[in-house]
């Protein structure tokens, strides 16, 4: 679930903040409450409607915050309107990158279904060696 993925996302950024830096980009919402969405199935405890401007996709973005707690070390942006990060790093739902030297050193599968935080972890660990 999007709940226990940013719990272990959270203990990983807790864990490795010291050798890495987290940056969390709010994309565009997967299951806005005015769109698709899974019937009975929401991976919030609030609805969030189809983007239709910058300002409400950073006020998605500070409700995400509100909702679920992120460690201080994470700092949240989101993503422009045209979608420049999404696109540039293929994301589609949730997918995790590790740059190094302004370069991609690692670039996870695609959530939900390839994205494997145990892979991150085991990525940073050999990082830190």
């Amino acid at each position: 679930s999007f709940k226990d993925d940013l719990s272990a996302f959270s203990k990983l950024v807790e864990e490795f903040s010291g050798v890495a830096d987290f940056l969390l980009v709010y994309i565009d919402e997967a299951h806005p409450s005015d769109g698709w969405a899974a019937p009975g199935i929401s991976p919030f405890s609030f609805e969030v409607k189809k983007h239709k401007s910058q300002e409400e996709r950073c006020a998605a973005a500070h409700q995400l915050l509100e909702h679920f707690s992120l460690p201080p070390q994470c700092q949240v942006v989101a993503d422009c309107m045209d979608n420049n990060a999404n696109v540039a790093y293929g994301v589609s739902f949730e997918r995790v990158c590790i740059v190094q030297r302004q370069k991609i050193a690692y670039l996870g599968g695609k959530g939900p279904f390839f994205y494997n935080l145990q892979e991150v972890r085991l990525w940073l660990d050999i990082l830190t060696m």
